[in-house]
């Protein structure tokens, strides 16, 4: 899985549907940070299984509220989350963790 490539994918997705707020990316020892304004902070020397159980610090781990929650959690029917699951995640497939987090899998 080239990570950075998968990763920009997402933050592309989240930006087109406005979803880019209150989200983490962790990827390759990283994290994209989106607060609440949707500004990206990159946070250095970070996994995500130092804040989520489920989180998989092989590939790539989020964790989200707002928008991206409830698209993931169907809240508004299934449109994005249909959206998000038919991206191309280089052969992974995303699962979800608890309802605010998830990570990809082979």
């Amino acid at each position: 899985m080239d990570k950075l490539k998968v990763a920009n994918r997402i933050e592309k997705f989240l930006r087109k549907h406005g979803l880019d707020t209150d989200v983490r990316i962790y990827f390759n020892s990283i994290c994209w940070d989106y607060d609440s304004s949707g500004i990206k902070t990159v946070i250095e020397d970070i996994k995500g299984s130092d804040y989520f159980e489920y989180a998989n610090d092989e590939t790539i781990s989020m964790s989200f509220e707002g928008g991206l929650n409830g698209a993931l959690n169907m809240h508004n029917g299934y449109g994005l989350f249909d959206k998000f699951s038919n991206l191309d995640f280089d052969g992974h497939y995303f699962e979800m963790g608890n309802s605010w987090n998830g990570s990809f899998f082979e």
